[in-house]
């Protein structure tokens, strides 16, 4: 802070970062991105731990067991239920299973207008069950969620018949206890994340222009914790967390802790995106960090793309903590039966019963490279600052080489108002001399210096544009794009019908179309120059101005999604800090080349090869990029549905902040270089 406070030293600093900005972009850079992934190694992360006391995890010994419960008759009935519903929710059921234990049980009616016109304006019905377990020793003043969505034969995802058996006998269990402090609400959800987000909007009286929640008969407290439930019949390999939400958001750390901890105590492996830990001295090897860092990048990816990984993720924007517990089946391998998933959500219960507030404590920002290891904000900012630091020296390397520049030409004006000062003060003999060399000139000479004269004037004229009012023009157009781009989707879907297109065709076919017409959009505002026509503005000014909104955007994600915060700084730092206008046609396209490639459309599609790569093993490169390129429209109409439905803020990210911000680096490429 000295240093700083001192204006010669922090002149001097500020020097030296203009004189070797290239060195020191390079060097933050690559220290930046080593330094975020070495936060795998068990050196740089640290063990997880309980910071909530009150939990007490694992203290008391788990009672839950199917003696007293007929699995195989409930299961039998269940699917005799299924088959004669063709599919659909047995509510009537499960109404009668719930009524049966002796607990209030109610149904949600709700409906669904799909956006986009993609329902042609008509609702599809929707219902919940769900039954509330009345605490003894309060008055329902707090409320804890066990919820499963109920999923169909024909559905390709985990099936959940074990998760409504496993629930009907918890919900027994739970019944005979005497120690409940608060009510435990059993819910099994229709349509999946939706019917979860119609049952929370009813249950928090809020309104949607999409989802029409239908009036809880029935209500609690606050819920404070929610537990999701993703298993199938059968014997279970292992249990795999859940803990991603919408955008990015994650579940306290604490609650993360205490699944892992009571699975553990149970005997059970627990895994995170399916990968199991490295333990001992295994996971100081080589071979133990890529392990982690495999597990790390996962999770990342996971966070990045902001869509929740099941129905907990619901949960996070009503600041309720919430995970999903998925049973992972394989046939001949499995050795967990599900009385042992059954004490293991029991614990979970009497831990959260103990709760005397909401979890507070402990982390809400973290990286996960194990189920028992941990990363928290702390350690993960410091290498994503170094990471972001080259767009930043840049900016201030261009700013200083400007304020150079203007000091020159300031300077070299008041050497020529000497120079003409010292020429007022010449002799009135010198002045007749020259005056009458001056008329000695001939007709033809006057001439000539008038030509002269005009084309200095023209040059002077169409010289390359300085100041703030000369990037207007490219700041306009890119705010303009994205503009379009956000307000696209609604019209494009409107006049799919008109060009006999599917709405998924018509809204990616738009928006390719819209993406095309703004790799363009630097020559609508070019202007005529003695050179051809050009771009005309201060594009060093253009190139600050660049840069440090896309430092804003990038620190503004990682306080939300450090993931696609990381994710897209490793991607787009690179090609920004290097872009500039030049003479050389090679570097030019080459410089253009890169732009395309970290584009917004590029950088899409890639997602959706890295997509389709984890769903399924393709043989031909072909064939992965054809199924990618299906997978893309799909995504992208998923992705727009999830903004109407959930409130995700995916989709205008990259409207209002990366789109218009690639295009001024895009439109810097176009410059004239001075």
């Amino acid at each position: 802070m000295g240093l700083l406070s001192n204006p010669k030293q922090r002149q001097k600093i500020i020097d030296a970062v203009s004189k070797y900005n290239n060195k020191l972009c390079v060097l933050c850079y690559v220290v930046g991105v080593g330094w975020f992934l070495a936060l795998a190694s068990p050196y740089l992360n640290a063990q997880t731990y309980i910071s909530e006391n009150a939990l007490l995890p694992g203290v008391v010994g788990n009672e839950f067991h199917f003696a007293d419960f007929e699995v195989d008759a409930v299961l039998k009935e269940l699917e005799g239920e299924l088959q004669k519903d063709k599919g659909k929710l047995p509510r009537d059921w499960l109404y009668r299973q719930f009524r049966m234990i002796g607990l209030d049980t109610y149904m949600q009616n709700y409906s669904i207008k799909y956006p986009l016109h993609i329902t042609r304006g008509q609702t599809v019905p929707g219902q919940n069950v769900y039954a509330i377990l009345r605490a003894r020793r309060t008055a329902s003043t707090e409320a804890i969620v066990m919820s499963t969505p109920f999923r169909p034969k024909s559905s390709d995802l985990t099936k959940t018949t074990g998760s409504i058996v496993l629930m009907l006998g918890l919900a027994r269990h739970f019944r005979k206890q005497p120690y409940w402090s608060k009510d435990i609400i059993f819910l099994v959800t229709d349509h999946e994340q939706i019917g979860m987000q119609a049952w929370l909007n009813g249950y928090h009286l809020l309104e949607a222009d999409y989802i029409k929640p239908g009036e809880l008969p029935g209500r609690s407290g606050p819920i404070q914790a929610a537990i999701n439930l993703e298993l199938p019949i059968g014997f279970l390999k292992s249990f795999d967390l859940k803990i991603q939400g919408l955008n990015g958001q994650l579940p306290n750390l604490d609650l993360f802790n205490l699944a892992v901890r009571l699975c553990k105590k149970e005997g059970a492996d627990v895994t995170l995106h399916q990968q199991i830990n490295v333990n001992g001295n295994e996971a100081f090897t080589l071979d133990g960090f890529q392990h982690t860092l495999k597990t790390m990048l996962k999770m990342m990816w996971s966070q990045a793309m902001g869509l929740p990984t099941g129905n907990h993720g619901m949960f996070h924007q009503y600041h309720i903590e919430a995970l999903t517990i998925q049973g992972i089946h394989k046939k001949k391998s499995g050795n967990i039966q599900l009385d042992i998933a059954g004490r293991i959500v029991e614990g979970i219960f009497r831990s959260l019963n103990n709760l005397l507030e909401r979890f507070h404590q402990s982390f809400f920002f973290y990286i996960l490279p194990a189920t028992n290891r941990y990363v928290s904000i702390g350690m993960y900012m410091p290498p994503f600052g170094l990471l972001c630091a080259p767009g930043l020296i840049k900016a201030i390397a261009l700013w200083v080489g400007a304020g150079k520049e203007t000091n020159k030409k300031e300077v070299k004006g008041d050497k020529e108002e000497k120079t003409e000062s010292g020429k007022e003060e010449i002799t009135s003999e010198t002045y007749d001399q020259d005056r009458e060399k001056k008329e000695e000139k001939t007709d033809h000479q006057e001439a000539e210096e008038e030509i002269n004269s005009e084309e200095e004037d023209e040059e002077e004229t169409f010289h390359p544009g300085s100041g703030i009012l000369s990037t207007v023009p490219l700041l306009f157009s890119s705010t303009l794009m994205g503009l379009l781009c956000s307000m696209g989707p609604d019209l494009l879907a409107s006049m799919s019908g008109s060009f006999r297109m599917n709405i998924e065709d018509g809204i990616f076919y738009g928006f390719l179309a819209l993406f095309t017409a703004s790799l363009i959009f630097p020559r609508m505002v070019r202007r005529k120059t003695s050179k051809g026509k050009k771009l005309q503005f201060d594009w060093q000014l253009l190139k600050c101005i660049g840069l440090i909104f896309q430092s804003l955007v990038l620190f503004s994600l990682a306080l939300m999604n450090i993931s696609l915060a990381f994710f897209l700084g490793v991607v787009i730092i690179p090609i920004t800090v290097i872009v500039h206008p030049t003479s050389n046609r090679l570097l030019l396209w080459f410089q253009k080349l890169l732009l395309l490639l970290v584009s917004p459309a590029v950088l899409v599609y890639l997602t959706a090869v890295v997509g389709t790569l984890q769903e399924e093993k393709f043989t031909h490169l072909t064939t992965l990029l054809s199924k990618s390129w299906s997978n893309l429209s799909r995504g992208l109409l998923l992705t727009l549905v999830d903004r109407d439905f959930f409130g995700s803020w995916m989709f205008s990210v990259f409207s209002f902040s990366v789109l218009p911000n690639w295009l001024i680096f895009w439109g810097i490429a176009f410059c004239e270089p001075t």
